[in-house]
């Protein structure tokens, strides 16, 4: 094994523990992950911190003494500007900068070397400047329904090139290669009543022409309603597949990539992961000489499954039984 790849986890696998159910604190994931042999994680401003944006120091100090005494350390912390924190008011760019300068700044109170965030084109040399200042790089989140050489993707590529960016990259997430509907997808449909003629319509007719608006516009014409309109939101959305996994666009984007989302729905018991092509992706990373993180980011909780802990250790194995190969 002679890559410079390093694991590290999302605290967001555990989503359904700290949100759904207020099970788990951060020492309850500290003690897994230590378990596990994971030192680096990732932490969610939004989720995690009561008083997102603007931290107290008392969480902070909490938070980092309890990763020191699990051997823990932020690799990344995961912000999110909020356009839409007045109703019907987008956030102006200059509200927008502001937000990012103040998770650069709780990023680095954390001790993390980087900040995932959005930045629209327009905002990238102002973000540049304090990434510069707080010396501190700033990943752009590449996320389904975007592909890694879609237009969207290389106009960030563009302006990166343009203007000499140095501590701005992207940072691409593996529900962008999903190559088919996860299984447990489609049982929570059907668990909500979903008509199954009309959802063998949707997944028939994904890629025959249809946008989100018209293939829901056809679907409720058919009688469909609002489970059917979930599905059409999700299957032309966060959950969207493609016909085949656009590893050309990744090998392209590679050079520009600060680290990777480890998105995962299920690991099976062989320990594959049953509509990401995990194995194609690593090697491509792998092979490319990649030097940095990929962050397990488990969203079972989409399925309201509960499973995490089990999901993270099955991952986390995969991962390390593909990269070994490398």
């Amino acid at each position: 094994m002679d890559h410079n790849i390093q694991l590290a986890v999302s605290l967001y696998s555990y989503t359904q523990q700290w949100v759904e159910r207020n099970e788990f604190s951060f020492e309850e994931m500290f003690m897994h992950l230590s378990g596990l042999g994971i030192h680096q994680v990732e932490i969610v401003g939004a989720q995690m911190f009561n008083t997102y944006p603007v931290l107290k120091q008392e969480e902070v100090d909490q938070v980092l003494r309890l990763a020191n005494d699990y051997g823990m350390s932020f690799c990344t912390y995961d912000g999110y500007t909020d356009m839409g924190k007045k109703s019907g008011i987008d956030m102006s760019t200059r509200e927008m900068l502001r937000e990012i300068e103040v998770d650069i700044q709780s990023a680095k109170r954390l001790g993390c070397q980087i900040l995932k965030t959005h930045i629209p084109l327009e905002l990238l040399k102002d973000v540049e400047k304090l990434a510069k200042l707080y010396d501190i790089r700033v990943g752009i989140e590449i996320h389904a329904p975007e592909l890694p050489g879609n237009e969207k993707t290389q106009k960030y590529i563009d302006e990166i090139q343009r203007l000499q960016i140095e501590h701005i990259g992207l940072v691409p997430d593996f529900g962008m290669f999903i190559l088919k509907p996860n299984k447990a997808l489609i049982n929570k449909y059907i668990e909500k009543g979903i008509n199954e003629e009309l959802l063998d319509f949707i997944i028939e007719n994904r890629f025959n022409g249809y946008s989100e608006t018209t293939m829901w516009e056809k679907v409720r014409d058919l009688g469909g309603s609002d489970i059917e309109k979930l599905a059409v939101s999700e299957m032309f959305g966060y959950l969207s597949w493609s016909r085949e996994a656009d590893y050309e666009g990744l090998k392209k984007i590679l050079p520009y990539c600060i680290y990777f989302h480890g998105k995962f729905y299920n690991i099976d018991e062989s320990r594959m992961e049953t509509t990401i092509p995990y194995e194609e992706l690593l090697q491509i990373i792998a092979n490319y000489g990649f030097k940095g993180i990929i962050a397990t980011e488990y969203e079972g909780h989409s399925f309201m499954l509960d499973d995490a802990m089990e999901q993270i250790e099955r991952h986390i194995e995969m991962e390390r039984e593909i990269l070994a190969r490398f």
